[in-house]
């Protein structure tokens, strides 16, 4: 019995002893470096010098639209390279600068009706931005007045081979001493467009035939409805011109239109003073000979006279400064 109870006393101190020992840790593995990033590839950085290159050449001959393409695909192979943003940014404010100074210069030569100078301009402002509204519109309306010029350089053409075969049927006439035909041709002369021809071909006659009143009234008619077109044209200085012509032509005032005159030196003085009302900060010689036509249109025009007295008179205050 006794050995029975030493056993169990012998097992219950062992089993202690065991609960008493600390418990063995697992094994730590070993510590491994992170990986490297990976170099960037050979492909890349052949890519990056190629574009590069093709930027830099295209900047100094000036192509910037091409420039600024490549240094955009160099900010997408190369993000963290700050140079590549920076190069983009001033390529792009040169276009605009430029696309600035082209459009300004095409607008001013379109003002001067020079068209190549224009279009030259504009197709400039369209190679730097393609989406350049304002340079197609402006290339557009060349493309207008190119063909208007061609179109009236041929009806020009024709009216000139038809006055020449004119004169040439006048002169063979007038050796027969046809007088009417003479008459008739010059008066077609003018219909056709050769204005001062057919006026100087009409005033010719008119002086070797001052007695001829059936001739010259014919005349004075003919002249009066060329420059009845030319008023309803809006070309009130050419059609004034022609009305005084036709009555001097005729010899008298007596025709209703000769009452066109005085309404239409209205006018036209009133346009004048307008004209040199609107020079008259910016441009004083100009505001000047504009007022001075206005009155020499108009002398009874007190507007246009009292403007030009004062013109005159800050022309001379300036020149006293000078």
């Amino acid at each position: 019995m006794q050995n029975v109870r030493l056993s169990a006393a012998i097992a219950m101190c062992a089993l202690a002893g065991c609960a008493q020992m600390p418990a063995e840790r697992p094994a730590t593995p070993p510590v491994t470096a992170a990986p490297a990033p990976p170099a960037v590839s050979r492909t890349v950085s052949e890519a990056v010098t190629r574009h590069r290159r093709a930027a830099e050449s295209a900047r100094q001959s000036g192509d910037l639209a091409t420039a600024a393409v490549q240094y955009q695909v160099l900010t997408v192979l190369a993000p963290d390279d700050a140079t590549n943003t920076r190069e983009l940014a001033a390529t792009r404010a040169a276009i605009d600068r430029e696309v600035r100074e082209q459009l300004a210069a095409g607008n001013a030569a379109m003002a001067a009706n020079d068209l190549e100078r224009a279009s030259s301009a504009m197709l400039r402002v369209l190679a730097l931005d393609p989406a350049q509204t304002d340079a197609a519109r402006v290339l557009r309306e060349i493309d207008r007045r190119r063909l208007s010029r061609i179109q009236a350089d041929r009806a020009a053409k024709v009216r000139i081979e038809d006055t020449v075969a004119i004169r040439g049927a006048m002169r063979a006439q007038a050796a027969e001493g046809n007088d009417t035909f003479d008459v008739d041709q010059a008066i077609e002369m003018l219909r056709a467009g050769d204005t001062s021809g057919g006026l100087r071909e009409l005033r010719a006659y008119v002086d070797a035939n001052q007695g001829n009143r059936a001739a010259r009234q014919k005349i004075g008619s003919a002249v009066a409805d060329r420059a009845r077109e030319l008023e309803d044209q809006g070309a009130r200085e050419q059609a004034l011109n022609l009305y005084e012509q036709a009555i001097a032509l005729r010899g008298d005032s007596g025709a209703a239109w000769a009452a066109r005159v005085p309404p239409l030196k209205k006018t036209l003085s009133q346009e004048y003073f307008d004209k040199g009302t609107r020079a008259y900060r910016t441009n004083l010689a100009q505001a000047i000979a504009f007022l001075e036509t206005s009155v020499k249109y108009d002398p009874a025009n007190t507007q246009a006279s009292l403007k030009l007295k004062e013109a005159k008179a800050a022309r001379e205050k300036l020149e006293k400064i000078k």
